[in-house]
């Protein structure tokens, strides 16, 4: 009896914490992730790291992970080796790995997937868009066990995650990262030379999907893709989910992408977004656009001239070069996004260009959510207001810069 009253006693001054424990919220279902160039201030750094997501994603991996991208590209000790480290581990626990890549890109940068390939419960394929629809295979996403989702406009490279400014965001979702899936299905069996290509099955899920932030605060959310011809039924072409945004505007639209223009590869002209812009700015929304220097020089500029002159604000990215030295294809903003009135967020892999839209593998999520749409403002506001960005008016010119595989005349490249 005195042992029990004692027990209770201690109990009775044992503190809350040590009765119950607390319950934990769960995390969000979107939440963004962010990769920046090291020495600059861009971007939100109230933001998690998209590496630190990807491999908290890998490490989740129970049966399924499932990795399309552009290509994939590893340079030893760098920055995404730990995400390399993480697919093996996966594989080595039998989840079921499946690399789907760019055939064309594949050829540039065979490794590190053909060797990951060799592992047991690793698959590997190249898909050819070229055949299919005569573009490329530029959509960046992942998959985990049907429910745990990343678009992003990262590629799986080195670079990505430190040497560019890239946004993506996390999907915890079944149904919506089940629609990603049923894209990622079609891709792999339109992978397969052998067999005539059919578009895969839809997975059935309706358009806005309603998904819980926090108590009290659920947001709408559409999956876009692009091109139409090799999208599942029922999946939205991206290109009219943006205009729709930019159409219903009120106040103002914000874009940040790699490239914009409205020249088709080839020959011809499609100014559908274009014409959404201007039209935007005209009745009194205020519009702007910001883009990457790796722009200038090409047949795509006289569009950004012809948006200046018609009211939209158009500002040219420049990161400056890292100290340790000229890394090649790098040292540029590559995001894609979107907001419009601080309440509707678009991200997305499409630049701003028709074939992007037209013939080209590509993924993006609009959702309506002021706090999200606000953290996305604070990126496009770093950017914008960055010292190196440059105004661009109707008769602007700069000069081109190198960002291909021949260092700037008088720089040594990294690691040299």
């Amino acid at each position: 009896m005195r042992r029990s009253h004692l027990l209770l006693a201690l109990l009775m001054m044992a503190p809350p914490c040590a009765l119950a424990a607390k319950p934990v919220a769960p995390p969000p279902a979107l939440e963004l992730g962010e990769s920046r160039p090291l020495e600059t201030k861009l971007g939100n750094r109230a933001l998690p790291e998209a590496r630190d997501e990807w491999l908290d994603m890998i490490r989740g991996a129970k049966g399924m992970l499932d990795i399309e991208e552009f290509y994939f590209s590893h340079h030893p000790g760098q920055s995404l080796q730990p995400v390399v480290d993480e697919i093996g581990r996966a594989a080595a626990r039998g989840v079921h790995v499946r690399l789907l890549l760019d055939a064309g890109f594949l050829k540039t940068y065979p490794q590190p997937a053909e060797s990951l390939s060799h592992l047991p419960y690793v698959e590997m394929r190249p898909i050819d868009y070229k055949r299919l629809t005569g573009g490329v295979q530029h959509a960046k996403f992942m998959i985990v066990d049907g429910y745990d989702a990343w678009i992003g406009s990262q590629n799986l490279d080195w670079r990505s995650l430190t040497q560019i400014h890239e946004l993506g965001m996390r999907v915890r979702h079944e149904a919506i990262a089940g629609a990603i899936e049923s894209i990622f299905n079609s891709d792999w069996a339109a992978a397969d030379t052998t067999k005539p290509f059919a578009v895969g099955r839809p997975n059935g899920a309706a358009w806005p999907q309603r998904v819980t932030q926090a108590p009290g605060r659920d947001v709408d959310v559409w999956l876009g893709a692009c091109p139409r011809a090799t999208t599942p039924a029922g999946i939205p072409w991206d290109r009219d989910l943006i205009v729709e945004r930019i159409d219903a505007a009120k106040h103002d639209v914000s874009v940040q992408v790699l490239q914009y223009g409205t020249r088709l590869r080839g020959s011809g002209v499609d100014s559908t977004l274009q014409h959404a812009l201007t039209g935007a700015a005209a009745r009194g929304v205020k519009v702007r656009l910001m883009v990457s220097d790796w722009l200038l020089g090409g047949a795509n500029e006289p569009a950004l001239h012809e948006l200046a002159a018609r009211g939209v604000e158009v500002r040219i990215s420049h990161v400056p070069e890292w100290s340790e030295g000229f890394v090649p294809f790098a040292r540029v903003e590559h995001c894609k996004y979107m907001v419009v009135d601080s309440e509707w967020l678009w991200v997305g892999t499409s630049n701003w260009e028709p074939s992007y839209f037209l013939n080209t593998r590509n993924l993006g999520l609009t959702v309506h959510d002021p706090v999200m749409a606000k953290q996305a403002d604070l990126i496009f506001a770093t950017s914008w207001g960055a010292p190196s960005a440059s105004p661009y008016g109707p008769d602007t010119k700069l000069p081109a810069r190198e960002h291909g595989p021949k260092a700037p005349a008088g720089e040594k490249f990294y690691g040299e």
